[in-house]
Formats: C-alpha cells, sequence, structure tokens
C-alpha cells in the first residue's frame, strides 16, 4: 500500500511528464494550409506613371522596402555559361511606395546578378561592364543611405571589394574557378546587406524605424544606338516601369520637403511611357502592338488621358513625339 508521500510524489510525475508531452506536441506541431498574416490574396501592384508619377519631373516617390539575398539555378542553355547549372546568389532591393496601406502599395525590384570571370570582364575588358555596373549599382545605395558624402573606410572597402583575383601580375586573365567566383560574390553581397542593415537598424529606416522616402528615376524605355529598348526584359514583365542596370547619373535619391531632386529624365533618350520598338523577324504583324527585343509583344495602354498634361507623358503610346 502506498504511502501519502509516495502518492503525492507520482502525482508529481505525472504532472510533469504531462507538461512535457505537452510542450513536445506543440513543438512539433505541423502548421497545416490556411489563412494567416502572410497569405498574399493578390498580387503586388506595379508603379504606373498615370497614377503615381510627380508629373512636373517624371520621377516617383517610394522608399526602399527590404534588402536581401535570393539564389537561382543557372540553366545549361543559359548565356552565363560559367555558372551553367549551378546555383548563384542574386542581391535582391525591393522598393515600394508610401502608401499607409499595403494593400494600395506599388513595388519595384531590382535585382543584380554575379558576373561571369573571363578574359572580357577583367578590369579594361570589352566587357568589364558586366562586373562594373553592379558595382556601381551597390555604391550608387551605400552613397545615399549610407555615406552621404563622406568617404569609405578602410574596413568598408575590404568589406565591399570581391575576395578572388582573376588576373596575374600583368593584367592579363588568370582562370578562376567557378565555384570560387560565386562563393565570391555571395561573400560580396552579404557584406552589403550586413552594412545596410547597420546590425538591425537599417540605414534606409530613420530612428523611429520610418522608412526614408527617396525619388526614384523609374523608366519603361529607354533609346539604345537610336532605338527604344525595354528596361525591363521577360515575356510578361516587358516594358514594365523599373531601374536601369547602369546608374548614370543616379537612379534613387532621398526626398527633402520643398527641395528640387538633382535627378533628371533625359526625354531625348528615356522614357517612362511605352515606345515603338524594333520588330523581331519573327514577330506577327498586330496592329498597335509594338514587339520588343525576342518577338514579346507588348499593350499599349489605350486608357484615358492623364488628369495633368505633363512633357513626360504621352496620350497614346504610339504617338510620334519627340521624345
Amino acid at each position: 500500500m502506498s504511502t501519502q508521500s509516495e502518492i503525492k510524489e507520482n502525482e508529481k510525475v505525472a504532472t510533469n511528464v504531462a507538461s512535457v508531452e505537452s510542450a513536445q506536441t506543440v513543438i512539433t506541431k505541423k502548421k497545416r494550409r490556411g489563412i494567416n498574416n502572410d497569405t498574399r490574396s493578390t498580387t503586388r501592384l506595379k508603379f504606373d506613371e498615370r497614377r503615381d508619377m510627380n508629373k512636373s519631373n517624371g520621377l516617383f516617390v517610394g522608399h526602399l522596402d527590404n534588402v536581401e539575398i535570393q539564389w537561382a539555378t543557372i540553366g545549361e542553355d543559359a548565356n552565363i555559361q560559367q555558372f551553367a547549372g549551378l546555383a548563384i546568389p542574386m542581391l535582391v532591393l525591393t522598393f515600394a511606395s508610401n502608401h499607409e496601406s499595403i494593400a494600395e502599395r506599388r513595388y519595384v525590384t531590382h535585382r543584380m546578378m554575379p558576373a561571369e570571370s573571363n578574359a572580357l570582364t577583367i578590369p579594361g575588358g570589352a566587357e568589364a561592364w558586366k562586373v562594373d555596373s553592379v558595382l556601381g549599382w551597390m555604391k550608387h545605395v551605400i552613397d545615399v543611405f549610407v555615406l552621404k558624402g563622406r568617404a569609405m573606410t578602410e574596413e568598408e572597402e575590404d568589406m565591399l571589394t570581391l575576395p578572388f583575383d582573376d588576373t596575374d601580375d600583368d593584367g592579363n586573365y588568370a582562370p578562376v574557378e567557378a565555384e570560387e567566383v560565386i562563393n565570391g560574390w555571395k561573400v560580396l553581397f552579404e557584406n552589403f546587406v550586413k552594412i545596410i542593415n547597420n546590425e538591425g537598424k537599417p540605414y534606409y529606416k530613420d530612428a523611429k524605424g520610418n522608412y526614408l522616402p527617396i525619388w526614384m528615376k523609374l523608366l519603361r524605355f529607354t533609346k539604345v544606338k537610336n532605338v527604344w529598348r525595354p528596361v525591363i526584359g521577360g515575356k510578361t514583365t516587358a516594358g514594365d516601369l523599373g531601374f536601369t542596370a547602369f546608374v548614370n547619373e543616379g537612379c534613387i535619391e532621398l526626398w527633402f520637403k520643398d527641395k528640387a531632386p538633382l535627378l533628371k529624365i533625359d526625354i531625348t533618350k528615356e522614357s517612362v511611357t511605352y515606345k515603338e520598338t524594333a520588330k523581331a523577324p519573327t514577330a506577327p504583324a498586330i496592329p498597335n502592338v509594338s514587339a520588343p527585343m525576342g518577338g514579346v509583344p507588348i499593350m499599349p495602354s489605350f486608357s484615358e488621358q492623364p488628369v495633368e498634361t505633363s512633357p513626360f507623358m504621352a496620350t497614346n503610346p504610339a504617338d510620334e513625339m519627340p521624345f
């Protein structure tokens, strides 16, 4: 026959076992499919010049919403031969409008991919721009949000330098394994994210955690060799508003009340509206449809005229305008 103390001890053990089992149940509980705060019912809205553009300067106002690294596997038949069949990192900058309601916000994403290491992409090579354009964009973002006019520190320069060297002492190409090149870009992108996120206090937010407003130079088309080309490619995204691969005179700038931006649009070679592009040989002849490179048709907009007139707007994308 159990004593009173033994009964109490058994009850205590049973209680502890039940608590452990309950805790284990919580830990191992499988999350089933359902609706929660992360569920997205609609696709993100895109920026549109008719409703979002500043009519006086052709720019857009928004903020840098997120900075992250994503990975993608390059197909065997891709143009990036050195990385064929391998996973590569991409530095992804997501920008958004300043609407209070997230459901009303417009988004635009700028992705930067690693450049191959070969005889053409080394400093001074015919395709060195493939590396320089990415480095230029990263420096532009750092200039706007972090440096703000000051010089980089030696530590920052070391962090934002590719760790591999693909040239010899005479400046000639010295082959580097693809895995080393990919890892080098990975380290560079990770250091960029580390710097901009500033240990949980991102430089693109103020002291109260609010996003800093910025001007954004978003374009649909740019003129290359006297031919209009879409800034954004792809079968479903060709002609969307986006950032150019080259920073040139600037793509973003901090917004200040009652201060005009330095950013500007050259309407002779930059356009926020749809433009007639060179027809690809295989593109079908469809009235009022222009086709970018690759033969992907772009449907022009037939919506109402903008409320305000602007030198950056056209009442019809097919109009023959001087810009």
